[in-house]
């Protein structure tokens, strides 16, 4: 199974010098867990609540950050072709809850997540069942 059926499509985007508070705000009303960072409208990285968090953790009084500011270089892109498991262990090997999804030409398509994976792994299973238990003649 390919990730572009199970991929999120509608997935909120920033740009680098957009405030993190501003960003870890339309976060939690949009009630996602990260933020697509775009630059001239191509992914350039990847916003989480985590970085949100370490934020606050390192604020000094009245200071500012920008999502720049902790965006991490550490990005993985897939094609929406990319099968599930392949995904699953670039997520696993490069310590990844997320995969930006790109066309051919590198636009966005959307974000492959942790939950996503899981919703997909569930329906190759239930597919899987299927095929075993028409084989077997539903025994």
């Amino acid at each position: 199974m390919e990730i572009g059926p199970l991929t999120t499509r509608a997935v909120l985007t920033v740009e680098a010098d957009d405030s993190l508070r501003e960003a870890a705000v339309s976060m939690m009303e949009r009630g996602v867990g990260s933020a697509v960072v775009l630059s001239a409208g191509k992914p350039t990285g990847l916003i989480t609540d985590r970085d949100a968090l370490r934020a606050v953790a390192q604020a000094r009084e009245g200071q500012a950050f920008t999502v720049g500011d902790f965006v991490s270089g550490r990005m993985m892109t897939a094609p929406p072709s990319t099968e599930i498991v392949e995904a699953a262990q670039i997520m696993r090997e490069r310590g990844f809850r997320h995969l930006i999804v790109v066309d051919d030409d590198d636009e966005l398509v959307g974000v492959f997540s942790m939950r996503d994976l899981v919703v997909g792994l569930l329906e190759e299973r239930r597919l899987l069942a299927k095929a075993v238990s028409r084989e077997t003649g539903g025994c």
